[in-house]
């Protein structure tokens, strides 16, 4: 094993808007665990409200400050007592650590109320650092010739395959509300199984990166006239989940992918009811962690189409500032270590 520096740097949300890089103790591990040099950590929406303090888990005591956050990332292992993961292997991470004991977890840790999100509930160390340890069933080795700049857009990616996983129908048309990373990559899986993609967008400069993208943008004054079978919600916000619910058919199917910093107060349940919509709600994609880096890996999601721009550990704010805004070229924004 190889033996890395007793201390490291970490990125600390301290308060709502504050943040410190500190000196802090590197990380020991288990037999059960690995060390990561961290190489990349993407940036997105969980990481806005976590730094605005207006993430759900605030609201159910699962998630405090100070906070160590980054749950998007790709890195090298440093340290392995596992014969299966050496060193040197390039792995990306699982952040969802089920308690192993419960009802939940014998179907999927993302169902275990106890549940570690690494970087984002319940304390779970987060990855914008040097180093950060992970459990041996939460790493996956990155495909040969794929890189670990690429590979980070993994997680993001099985959320978005889970959720198009979830459909029912074979296909026809689909809408992707919000163009956002999540939003893309499920565009780009849906148009890979031979769907015909719309992507719902807020405004003109939205409207030509969907266009570079290849999907036919839906603008909002055109949401009125949407009714399509298949409606997959990426955007995370009242409005664009009541846009979901209206452009849906009867009989059709929705998937939501993003997570709302706030109820819902206008919830018509009994017009879905009525009209026969199922729902499907996803978080995360557990156990199609290969089945994303071979999809990015063979270029059907596409990582020139989702990377915009890579920023240095010390050049956080500079990042966190792109991320807010809405008309960056793309959508994600990493930070390499």
């Amino acid at each position: 094993m190889q033996n890395p520096k007793v201390t490291m740097k970490a990125l600390f949300i301290t308060a709502p808007q504050k943040w410190e890089i500190l000196e802090v103790p590197t990380p020991e591990i288990t037999e059960s665990e690995v060390l990561l040099r961290v190489g990349f950590v993407g940036l997105c929406g969980t990481d806005l409200e976590l730094l605005n303090g207006k993430h759900p888990y605030f609201s159910t005591n699962n998630a405090s400050f100070p906070m160590q956050i980054g749950h998007e990332m790709s890195g090298t292992i440093v340290q392995s007592m596992n014969p299966a993961l050496p060193v040197g292997t390039q792995v990306i991470m699982d952040p969802i650590v089920g308690c192993g004991d419960c009802e939940g977890c014998k179907n999927r840790a993302t169902w275990c109320q106890e549940r570690i999100e690494i970087g984002v509930r319940r304390g779970g160390p987060g990855a914008l650092a040097e180093f950060v340890k992970v459990p041996v069933g939460n790493v996956y080795p990155i495909p040969h010739g794929l890189s670990l700049r690429d590979a980070t857009l993994t997680e993001p990616a099985v959320t978005a395959i889970n959720g198009v996983s979830r459909i029912q129908a074979t296909g026809g048309r689909a809408l992707v509300v919000g163009d956002g990373t999540i939003g893309i990559i499920a565009a780009q899986v849906l148009a890979h199984r031979g769907w015909k993609v719309q992507i719902a967008v807020l405004n003109e400069v939205s409207a030509e990166r969907v266009r570079s993208l290849g999907f036919e943008p839906v603008m909002p004054h055109q949401m009125e006239g949407i009714s399509v079978s298949v409606v997959v919600e990426a955007a995370g916000t009242n409005r664009s989940i009541e846009s979901t619910f209206k452009a849906v058919s009867a009989g059709g199917e929705v998937v939501l992918l993003g997570v709302p910093d706030k109820p819902m107060e206008s919830f018509d349940i009994a017009d879905l009811v009525l009209r026969e919509v199922s729902i499907y709600g996803v978080l995360n994609g557990p156990g199609l962690y290969n089945e994303a880096l071979e999809l990015i890996a063979k270029g059907v999601i596409q990582s020139s189409k989702i990377i915009d721009q890579v920023f240095d550990f010390a050049q956080f704010g500079d990042a966190i500032k792109l991320l807010a805004n809405p008309d960056r070229k793309l959508p994600k924004i990493l930070i390499g270590m």
